[in-house]
């Protein structure tokens, strides 16, 4: 269907009109964010439309534009990437009518909003592709335009930020790429649904497929990388803190579910039914959330925490993706084995509390991040600092600003009664459920997961869940209940009364409605929202069956949110009331942050390696290698190609060098015989051939080194990939 294209190229061709309008005609601020603003709508309407569509029964077929890179452009329309189609232009309305007020003051307002636009038609790529080489195209030009997001300031500090960032989205992009070209030469086909099938057929058929789990690492690397998954997060703290804050919003409720978008299409489309990898995204996960969360409570910065809070978030959803693999893999086998009835109805309801936590829980970390963000970038606004010293008591007698704060900052932290708590639940529920399951089945099964391994990954989820209270708290208090230490500036904070403006207010509000209303009401709201959205991915089979309702509030399921909340009690009095209030030096006032900077992996490791030891190794190296050449050179000189002496070769220099200097040396002879001067020979055949060895020997020494031939072995490689792109 041309709508799926369509809602892709919008912003593409809006991002023309709103380039030829800055040039041909000076506008106002005002205009530009208000063209922001409608075309966020529109985009948002565009995606409902093709919404209702499908839920209207009307047909939405593969659209291809053909011919681009060789393979074409492939776009396709399921309840998952319609879902998240919504929820990006949503996020893009809000964070527009948010960028009203935020951005008015910014001096490149035009080139935010021009990189706005393009990282909006390439998310919308992303998200509606329907083959790999689609998916990779659009994720890499969404890398490089919001690269100018964390840039735009242009400081030292975001340049610096930026760095790390576009060095990331690079090594991450060959990454996928070199998957990519794994999986065409393996499977002979890009397309998700053919993939699914031709390695389902591989599988069964008991082939190696050794490879396949090769592509899936090298893919994993770039879309963990933008997921903000442990250990390719570095990039994290100091973008989130540099970009604006519209942006920055972007970055952690949609920006980070791309990369979460890949690893699901490379989970169950790749390596459909494999426990070994469902156990390797199971591990990665619960380390994301738990480094994730210790780092956010031991900041003393707003924004890191909350960009410490979205990277410990997206640690419980690849939990989620982990456990759909494991418990693909339990199903398989307990079909192998002949399981029936009730027992195989358990495993298939275990394994859709796994689906549809996980897709709850991306939506649900979307619409609190949208929130915190935006009103970190109040806070911003007023303040003109992040540290939690400087805007300590900035939203009391602030009630819409408590109000919102507080339901996203419960709602992430699982707060029974809102949206948070019902994902949470969920995800903690299918790991509690295939716990029991592998315990009844004992040894019968071969699994990749254990009672044992099971057990500790509930115990570091609920204690995920106590980290991000214990941070949220801190935030709460801090904000909210604590005077500055300053009261002149106390009674500024408490004096400023309009705050944010009408539409800043409304993006807040929003986007916080729904946070209550899915907690309230899961089994209405929450529930047909996954449903829809989760039954594509070749699970649809699995997933017919009736699944009972999940009894959100009965005592087994508040019993894990009540655990979190105790543990977070416990980590915000240690940690934060007496580590990072108390310190250790005496007379310290105002928070800290207590993380050890040793530990800094962005400056201590990936810097250090890639900025410092690779370049030293690879030098190394190549100066070897270079002297290697220029050895061998001189031997087939002095052997094969030795030099033989003509009878016509000349002593120095060469004809040209000799005749001219000969020349000018009857010059000079005949001048001075005609001016009656003593002639004194200058020699000019050696001077002019001294010359032309100063000249030319170095560009000598230049085509005989390595570094030359590698210098035209890459300029051949770029005129031959130029050919094969005009050719195709």
């Amino acid at each position: 269907m041309r709508e799926t294209f369509t809602a892709v190229l919008f912003p593409f061709v809006m991002c023309m009109i709103v380039g030829l309008m800055s040039k041909v005609k000076s506008k106002e601020k005002k205009t530009f964010a208000l063209i922001m603003i409608l075309a966020g709508a529109w985009e948002l309407v565009l995606a409902l439309y093709l919404l209702s569509c499908d839920l209207r029964g009307i047909g939405i077929g593969v659209f291809e534009v053909p011919g681009v890179g060789g393979l074409g452009l492939h776009f396709l329309y399921t309840g998952f990437r319609g879902i998240f189609g919504v929820l990006t232009a949503f996020a893009w309305f809000v964070t527009a009518l948010f960028s009203y007020e935020y951005m008015k003051n910014d001096t490149n307002v035009i080139r935010y909003d021009l990189y706005n636009l393009l990282t909006l038609g390439a998310t919308m790529g992303i998200f509606y592709a329907a083959d790999l080489f689609t998916l990779f195209f659009f994720f890499e030009m969404m890398s490089f335009t919001s690269f100018m997001w964390v840039a735009h300031r242009q400081t030292r500090e975001a340049l610096y930020a930026a760095g790390t960032y576009l060095g990331i989205a690079v090594a991450g992009g060959m990454a996928i790429l070199m998957g990519v070209f794994i999986v065409y030469d393996r499977l002979g086909t890009l397309a998700f649904d053919a993939m699914y099938g031709r390695a389902a057929e591989l599988m069964m058929s008991g082939e190696d497929i050794t490879w396949l789990f090769v592509a899936a690492g090298c893919m994993f690397v770039g879309f963990g990388a933008k997921a903000s998954a442990f250990p390719v997060h570095v990039w994290l703290p100091d973008s989130y803190t540099e970009a604006p804050a519209p942006a920055t919003a972007l970055l952690s409720a949609v920006l980070s579910k791309t990369g979460i978008f890949g690893i699901l299409l490379i989970t169950l489309d790749m390596l459909p039914m494999q426990g070994s990898w469902g156990a390797f995204i199971l591990i990665v996960g619960v380390v994301t959330m738990v480094a994730g969360g210790i780092r956010g409570v031991m900041s003393g910065n707003l924004k890191i925490t909350l960009a410490y809070s979205s990277m410990s978030q997206i640690g419980f959803i690849l939990t989620g993706v982990g456990m759909q693999s494991l418990l693909a893999e339990y199903l398989m086998a307990a079909d192998a084995a002949g399981v029936e009835g009730e027992a195989a109805s358990a495993i298939i309801e275990v394994f859709g509390l796994a689906i549809n936590g996980t897709c709850l829980h991306m939506l649900n970390h979307s619409l609190v991040k949208l929130v915190l963000f935006m009103a970190a970038g109040v806070v911003f606004m007023q303040v003109g600092s992040y540290d939690l010293n400087q805007v300590r008591g900035f939203g009391r007698r602030k009630p819409f600003l408590l109000i919102t704060f507080v339901l996203a900052a419960a709602g992430v932290g699982g707060i029974p009664l809102l949206n948070g708590y019902v994902s949470k639940t969920l995800l903690h529920e299918s790991i509690a459920g295939y716990r029991e399951l592998l315990a009844q089945s004992g040894s019968s099964l071969a699994l990749s997961a254990t009672p044992v391994m099971m057990k500790a990954v509930e115990a570091l989820f609920l204690f995920s869940g106590g980290l991000t209270i214990a941070y949220m708290t801190k935030l709460f208090v801090v904000l909210f209940v604590e005077k500055n230490s300053d009261k002149k500036v106390q009674e500024a904070y408490d004096a400023k009364r309009e705050y944010a403006s009408v539409l800043t207010k409304a993006a807040i509000g929003v986007c916080a409605l729904p946070i209550p209303l899915v907690g309230l009401l899961p089994n209405l709201v929450a529930e047909p929202v996954a449903a829809y959205g989760l039954v594509r991915f070749g699970l649809s089979e699995l997933l017919r069956h009736q699944q009972e309702h999940v009894h959100f509030f009965a005592l087994k399921n508040l019993s894990g949110a009540l655990v979190s909340i105790l543990v977070g009690a416990v980590v915000y009095a240690v940690v934060v009331r007496f580590m990072m209030l108390r310190g250790l030096s005496a007379g310290y006032k105002g928070y800290r942050d207590i993380f050890p900077s040793w530990l800094n992996m962005e400056k201590y490791v990936y810097r250090a390696v890639l900025y410092t030891a690779v370049p030293f190794v690879l030098g190394i190296i190549s100066r070897i290698l270079d002297s290697i050449v220029d050895i061998l050179v001189v031997i087939l000189r002095k052997t094969v190609y030795s030099d033989r002496e003509l009878p016509y070769e000349l002593p120095e220099g060469n004809r040209v060098t000799h005749r001219i200097g000969v020349t000018m040396e009857r010059v000079r002879l005949v001048y001075c015989a005609v001016m009656r001067k003593e002639y004194t020979p200058k020699n000019y055949a050696h001077k002019l051939a001294i010359k032309e060895i100063d000249v030319f020997e170095n560009f000598r020494i230049i085509e005989r080194s390595l570094s030359f031939g590698l210098f035209m072995f890459c300029v051949g490689l770029g005129l031959t990939m130029i050919y094969l792109l005009v050719v195709n």
